[in-house]
């Protein structure tokens, strides 16, 4: 991509003016809240850092009031994807403006394969992930004003892609995510140890991302106005994991760790083991990481959970002693020897209590 020098846009109408023109209300199925206040939506593209130049992938433009102020802090091209088609001629306008630096694409972020809005030129020449300019000379950033509704399906799945670098990440470029979400959940994902909003996205968002809450919107700067207020998010994924774990694992002991937050870790890993191990394996789980048996989950840093995961995808990774195996099998009814014989353990035949009528009999 070459260089595109910062433009003046040529008078066109304002995001306000579109929705009024195509009337173009906020539909509460889409769970639209616009950010259309100048002000509000040049504030939330200096919290994205330095764009200028840069390949923008903006999720929910809305009417383009954030797709405006792209431009004006120097984009150099923005794929824009709505879901809502009505605002597709609002969104055209800006375009038009533009000489077809704004690309449209109709589709459900959820679902939508956003690697291939990338341009070749970028693609093509791979990045440097650890690298230490890696984040701030990527090519491509990823914005987005989301419904609250998405804003944490959408950011574990970029999670996921992080920790295995695929999908826009799967090019070397450790790109800077922008987005508004509920001012509380923002704080659940920068919570430090020891703090009540401490929690599970804590853990698994911190593992892989630099994360910060750039800036908090009172809910009244939205259109129609949100119930609460607003942050908005920067994650930057880090040059290696702090502690190397798949996500799967770590999701799932964090997810155990959680589940009862005020409990002993010694009851809520156990809920990790099956029940004819579960004492021992716990036991050790917690010797092996140097943890009390009595320990809160709300106390333990992101390492000392990693270290939990990798400690337990070693212990059920071992195979079972041939006594162990033969319990389970017995506890299940089905026995299968060497010669490929199968016992099959009998029903206890209960004996059905007589009625009086019976007796009479």
């Amino acid at each position: 991509m070459g260089y595109i020098p910062k433009v003046i846009l040529p008078p066109t109408p304002s995001a306000a003016d579109l929705l009024r023109t195509y009337k173009l209300p906020a539909l509460r199925r889409f769970a639209q809240n616009f950010l259309l206040d100048p002000r509000a939506t040049s504030k939330f593209v200096a919290c994205a850092g330095n764009i200028e130049n840069k390949f923008i992938i903006e999720v929910g433009p809305g009417p383009g009031g954030i797709t405006r102020k792209l431009f004006e802090h120097g984009a150099g091209q923005v794929a824009a994807i709505e879901k809502d088609i009505r605002l597709f001629p609002a969104l055209q306008t800006l375009a038009n403006a533009v000489d077809s630096r704004l690309r449209l694409y109709l589709g459900d972020i959820l679902d939508f394969n956003i690697e291939s809005v990338i341009p070749d030129d970028i693609t093509s020449q791979q990045g440097s992930w650890k690298s230490d300019e890696s984040a701030s000379s990527s090519p491509i950033h990823l914005v987005g004003n989301l419904p609250f509704n998405i804003a944490i399906p959408l950011l574990i799945r970029w999670l996921k892609q992080v920790s295995i670098r695929s999908g826009p990440f799967a090019f070397g470029y450790r790109i800077p995510i922008t987005i508004c979400m509920q001012e509380a959940v923002a704080g659940r994902i920068v919570s430090d140890a020891l703090l009540d909003q401490r929690g599970r996205l804590s853990i698994i968002f911190q593992n892989w991302f630099d994360c910060r809450v750039k800036h908090v919107f009172s809910g009244r700067a939205f259109v129609p106005p949100a119930n609460v207020n607003v942050a908005v998010m920067q994650l930057i994924p880090l040059k290696q994991p702090l502690i190397d774990v798949s996500y799967d694992l770590l999701d799932k002991v964090t997810r155990a760790a959680f589940h009862t937050r005020n409990k002993k870790m010694s009851i809520t890993m156990a809920a990790l083991f099956p029940e004819e191990t579960r004492d021992e394996n716990t036991k050790e789980l917690l010797q092996r990481a140097h943890l009390k048996s009595d320990t809160i989950c709300l106390t333990l840093s992101v390492e000392e959970f990693g270290q939990l995961a990798q400690i337990y995808a070693d212990i059920i990774s071992r195979s079972r002693p041939v006594h162990e195996q033969l319990d389970r099998k017995i506890n299940t009814k089905e026995l299968t020897f060497e010669l490929g014989e199968t016992y099959v353990r009998p029903e206890n035949n209960k004996t059905k209590k007589k009625s009086k009528k019976d007796w009479n009999d």
